[in-house]
């Protein structure tokens, strides 16, 4: 709690978020979900992936839930009845949409139990389940993009050779173009402990035809920043709408929540690293529907002091046990 007061007290804009491990909000934890909510602190919790969990966290009035199974927290914020009348849908919209100003409902990595993570076809199954934010991890290639990858290396259980050849080892993205990353490497390798994965392009056909419009040589092609958000705005176009309104109209809104990655346990975020993202933010117009995200304390409240118009997400582990 006091740390937050000290990140919304330092904060010269936009007052920052609570981001904890579910588990820090059960009993002994250490978080106090009713003290924060009532100071005015959001409270998004991650991450959440089966329906008695999500179910008791609607009840107890968390403010948004990141999780791996977007189809089950689709359900779960569909069939919750905030009211007690008996009639659910109270965290929708008129037109049946989870309405963002009542709930955040966040795809983690996309949709990772689902998709390989933080893919475009993972983005196109959170669009598809009606997501309110894409949740996002990011680190900076050689040349100083930021592009999408929940850790500093390729690894080889999650990417290949673009031939189709194993990776004998990890690839540290640092040492990558973004040229060079996306010509010889793609992220389609399905995870043993994740059976609903698919890698199937038949279930991503919009990020299949994105990616060949874009110049990508695959769909599992790890993407740029800046394409993620060109795809999500490619979801809401006229042909789209004509298609899918409700999918469109979603997508149009879609907000994105942008983790900074270390580079190592040991390693704080760089100065560079933050400002990247946040001018591809910028460059995009998203200022108002994107936060940024960080376990990292000091880049949190870099990002606060050096670009207040964006909104700051502190992340907060549990103990190792």
């Amino acid at each position: 709690m006091r740390l937050m007061d000290t990140l919304r007290a330092h904060a010269r804009g936009r007052a920052p978020v609570c981001s904890p491990d579910a588990r820090l909000l059960q009993p002994g934890g250490g978080i106090d979900l009713e003290r924060l909510r009532a100071a005015g602190h959001p409270v998004i919790v991650w991450t959440v992936n089966d329906l008695p969990t999500m179910q008791a966290l609607l009840q107890r009035g968390v403010d948004g839930i990141i999780s791996d199974r977007p189809d089950l927290l689709a359900r779960a914020v569909r069939d919750f009845d905030a009211n007690g009348d008996g009639t659910p849908g109270d965290l929708l919209d008129a037109d049946g949409l989870i309405d963002p100003k009542r709930f955040d409902a966040q795809g983690h990595r996309g949709a990772r139990n689902l998709r390989p993570e933080n893919t475009l076809p993972a983005f196109e199954a959170a669009l598809d389940l009606h997501m309110t934010t894409l949740e996002l991890d990011t680190v900076l290639t050689a040349d100083g993009v930021p592009v999408l990858s929940h850790d500093p290396d390729l690894s080889p259980a999650k990417c290949r050779h673009a031939d189709g050849s194993p990776l004998p080892a990890p690839v540290p993205i640092a040492t990558l173009t973004v040229a060079k990353l996306q010509a010889t490497f793609v992220c389609d390798r399905l995870l043993a402990d994740r059976p609903e994965q698919t890698n199937d392009r038949a279930s991503s056909p919009e990020a299949v035809a994105f990616a060949a419009r874009a110049g990508l040589p695959a769909p599992y092609t790890v993407p740029t920043l800046r394409q993620v958000f060109a795809f999500a705005a490619d979801q809401a176009d006229a042909a789209h709408e004509a298609r899918d309104p409700l999918r469109a109209r979603n997508a149009h809104r879609v907000r994105f929540n942008v983790e900074l990655k270390r580079t190592s346990p040991k390693t704080d975020v760089t100065l560079a690293h933050g400002d990247a993202v946040a001018g591809v933010i910028q460059e995009a117009g998203l200022t108002w529907r994107a936060d940024v995200q960080s376990f990292d304390l000091r880049a949190v409240r870099s990002l606060q002091e050096r670009h207040p118009e964006l909104r700051a997400v502190l992340l907060l582990e549990a103990p190792v046990e």
